[in-house]
């Protein structure tokens, strides 16, 4: 049991390291221990490279090897009281909705086939050309 409590830990994100993709994270339960700087779990690393860092302050999952809390990495983030799912609530299983700190959201419905980008402030920038196919137009 104690080698599953060590593998597997939950704890807040003290500080991220851009340029590095990784953080260190802060863990409660065990004496407010600090890791070493762990790199994030992404869903590509080679042709197909996705980029994202926790923020600090938040709700981590980490994963270590059996040797030791010096190598591991952090396997994700999940909602919990303190950080609840996007306002109002995505309930729909077709959706995939991404919400940023900014209040800028971008969300796809596969059902409906319809991609939504709200945003607030700012602008949209497109390198290269843009083509627009209305069916039957």
């Amino acid at each position: 049991m104690d080698l599953v409590k060590n593998l597997i830990r939950v704890g807040r994100v003290s500080a991220v390291f851009p340029e590095r993709c990784t953080a260190r994270v802060i863990f409660e339960d065990r004496a407010n221990l600090v890791s070493y700087e762990l790199p994030t779990l992404g869903r590509g690393s080679l042709h197909n490279k996705d980029y994202w860092l926790p923020d600090v302050d938040e709700l981590v999952w980490c994963l270590f090897l059996p040797s030791g809390n010096q190598q591991g990495v952090i396997i994700g983030t999940t909602f919990n009281k303190k950080d609840l799912p996007p306002d109002p609530p995505v309930r729909d299983k077709d959706k995939r909705h991404f919400r940023f700190g900014d209040g800028t959201s971008i969300e796809y419905d596969r059902k409906s086939h319809t991609l939504t980008i709200d945003i607030p402030e700012g602008k949209v920038v497109i390198n290269g050309r843009l083509i627009v196919n209305e069916p039957g137009g």
